[in-house]
């Protein structure tokens, strides 16, 4: 059992001392602040507060100018009793005079080079692609795109001690294993700088970003999360309890795991209406999925050939030329095919088109000087204004039009559909944000107040409805973050779902979530141009479809396929896949936590092609999942973690109900080989201990 600590004191002006059985990981100071660009991290005469789960630093920053007084408030709260902390700081102006700060770190350490670095590059459909190098270089990871996940993950992950599978030589041999994680909790622009000799600060971007404090006035920056662990993986472990336990807001219908079936990719906003919706209502309560979700196009002009990102923001509006019923009709008749109704909507995105943007100019959010976009990622944002550089295409949630505007909308969409399910999307990428002076915040901080707004409204909808399932989407996973985690139930990992893809975002998404705050479909029947994803599907084949599914078991369940169209031998597939998610798969995605067997998969035929990853249970119960994919080979054995030897397990395979007898000691020396006879290329094998 190894134990983390941190420590803070009050000698050099405030440090913090950071262990893992009693070696010392890191001692700095505690924070870094900048005022007009001036570095400070260290108070004058520290207050030392607070033991055990929570230590405190506070006073007045020292070297903020002559005549002026910053009083810095400092926290590390141990989440959930994990070897996780949440580091937060607020900032106050104690002066007579305006401060400018430029920068706002909570988290600060110094580690030394012999340190592994890992991390993520993140663009769409390339979510989660593996950045690695060692601590003797510069790293910089950050957001400029205003979406924290489109760029980067905003995840750094530290690792030292042996290599798996050898010695390996390099940085951190010959020193104890141990591991650090640091993930800003923001959706909007972060960063994470770790400098060559291992100096890492962590917080809010401060690129483009200033907030003007007067006297008496207070700024909160984002916080930062650390975990500290023997190793990576028992990291991320870690952070998965302590988010599942602490973080997420949990219902007790959200818990229930409903399965879901969208509409969007098998028919886009071309091919859906009301009829499309409820033929496949019908369908997906057949098989026993609970919610179907009416996606993008439903709203707007009466045209059946409109184009959905155009007129965002005309919640109001409904294209009766695909729903002449409306909407309330539309709820009603997802309801009488016996399944839940939910809705998508992309409540904060103003289409350049919108009725929304004329009406409402006082809450658009502009960047006044019209400020090209950072080159260091391809803007996603469509439907802008080419007469207007200025536009960024979303309503300012630092301003209470905006609010006003995005929860009202939100709520009366529920109320009149009778949603039970909330697809909140977000396709715009901000920049720096809304510099308009007028809205309740700076020019510099308008990203950071649009942030604090949204997080605001989705608790007040949630108060409002405390029976909905809310689930983000920004361009499938490009606002994939601790903050936003705070406030929603999932996150939907990314727009392509192919296999191979999805295992690989996978593998990745769990260094930050739990199977519970986890929500990608299977395979989907996609209408678009996307050749990876492309399938013909009359010609796929009951072993294929089992793999599709059950790679989508492993979190929140849900399907976009024309159920009405399935052949006949798929639809029972997927009849039986939604039966076994909820008699055996649901208590593991609600309660564990995943921990991959193996490397991960990579896109395009790389990486891993014999995957296999775990799920495990507080009671000792664990679900493996082992999946074959092109170009791989059936694994001969697969090598579960963490049983006891002295105890006996039943492994049963969930596709034919098998039983074997198997102790822990033979499975730790022998491994388990899956049975099946070819082409079997998935399994799921409930691991049971006998009691």
């Amino acid at each position: 059992m190894t134990d983390a600590m941190v420590r803070a004191r009050s000698d050099d002006g405030g440090r913090l001392a950071v262990t893992l059985d009693d070696t010392i990981l890191s001692d700095a100071a505690a924070l870094l602040v900048e005022v007009d660009r001036r570095p400070v991290d260290h108070w004058v005469d520290p207050r030392i507060g607070g033991e055990g789960d929570l230590v405190t630093i506070e006073g007045t920053l020292a070297d903020t100018g002559e005549g002026t007084s910053l009083h810095a408030a400092w926290s590390a709260r141990r989440v959930a009793g994990q070897p996780v902390w949440e580091f937060a700081l607020t900032l106050r102006n104690e002066g007579e005079h305006p401060l400018t700060i430029t920068r706002m770190d909570p988290l600060s350490l110094v580690t030394g080079p012999a340190w592994r670095t890992n991390g993520f590059t993140s663009a769409w459909g390339d979510e989660f692609r593996p950045l690695q190098g060692h601590a003797g270089h510069h790293l910089v990871l950050e957001s400029r795109s205003g979406r924290s996940s489109h760029g980067m993950i905003p995840w750094l992950g530290l690792e030292r001690g042996p290599v798996r599978g050898g010695s390996g030589g390099g940085p951190g041999e010959g020193e104890p294993a141990a591991a650090l994680t640091v993930a800003p909790a923001y959706s909007g622009n972060w960063h994470i700088h770790a400098m060559a000799g291992g100096h890492i600060t962590a917080g809010i971007s401060p690129w483009q970003f200033w907030v003007d404090l007067a006297p008496g006035e207070s700024v909160t920056a984002p916080s930062v999360v650390l975990t500290v662990a023997p190793s990576l993986d028992a990291a991320a472990v870690a952070l998965q309890r302590a988010v599942a336990a602490d973080w997420l807001p949990r219902t007790e219908f959200t818990d229930s795991l409903p399965v879901e079936w969208n509409h969007w990719w098998p028919y886009e906003d071309q091919e859906v209406d009301e009829q499309v919706i409820a033929a496949n209502a019908r369908v997906a309560a057949e098989v026993g999925i609970e919610v179907a979700t009416v996606d993008a196009g439903w709203f707007g002009a009466a045209d059946p050939t409109s184009y959905w990102q155009e007129q965002r923001g005309d919640w109001s509006s409904v294209n009766t030329a695909r729903f002449p019923s409306g909407l309330e009709a539309l709820g009603q008749s997802i309801r009488d095919a016996g399944v839940l109704p939910g809705m998508w909507i992309e409540a904060e995105a103003v289409g350049a088109n919108s009725l929304l943007r004329a009406a409402h100019p006082e809450a658009m959010a502009h960047s006044v000087e019209g400020r090209r976009a950072d080159p260091s990622y391809r803007v996603q944002t469509e439907s802008l204004d080419p007469a207007d550089p200025t536009f960024l295409g979303y309503v300012c949630l630092g301003s209470p039009a905006g609010r006003e505007h995005v929860l009202e909308s939100m709520s009366t969409l529920i109320t009149t559909t009778g949603a039970r399910w909330i697809k909140l999307d977000f396709n715009i990428d901000p920049d720096a944000g809304c510099t308009r002076t007028d809205h309740g915040h700076g020019a510099g901080d308008g990203l950071l107040r649009h942030y604090e707004g949204l997080y605001a409204v989705l608790d007040e909808l949630r108060a409002r409805h405390p029976d909905l399932m809310l689930e983000s989407c920004s361009s499938g996973g490009l606002r994939i973050d601790l903050g936003l985690a705070r406030h929603v139930h999932a996150f939907f990992l990314s727009d392509p779902d192919y296999t191979e893809h999805h295992l690989q975002v996978l593998w990745g998404v769990r260094n930050l979530l739990p199977p519970v705050g986890i929500l990608h479909w299977s395979w989907s029947q996609w209408r678009g141009d996307y050749p990876p994803a492309w399938r013909d599907w009359s010609t796929v084949t009951v072993d294929e479809f089992d793999t599709m599914l059950r790679a989508a078991m492993l979190h929140r369940f849900g399907v976009s396929l024309r159920l009405p169209e399935l052949r006949a031998e798929l639809i029972d597939r997927l009849r039986v896949h939604v039966d076994l998610f909820q008699r055996e798969v649901e208590p593991f995605v609600r309660d564990g936590v995943l921990q991959p067997l193996t490397a991960s998969p990579v896109r395009g035929g790389w990486g891993e092609r014999a995957p296999s990853i775990q799920i495990d249970l507080p009671d000792g119960r664990v679900l493996l999942a082992v999946f074959v994919l092109d170009g791989g080979v059936r694994p001969h054995p697969v090598w579960p973690r963490g049983l006891e030897p002295d105890t006996v397990y039943f492994v049963t395979d969930l596709a034919d109900g098998d039983v074997r007898r198997i102790s822990g000691a033979e499975l730790d020396v022998e491994g388990l080989v899956p049975l099946g006879d070819e082409p079997v290329t998935s399994w799921l094998l409930l691991i049971t201990p006998r009691r």
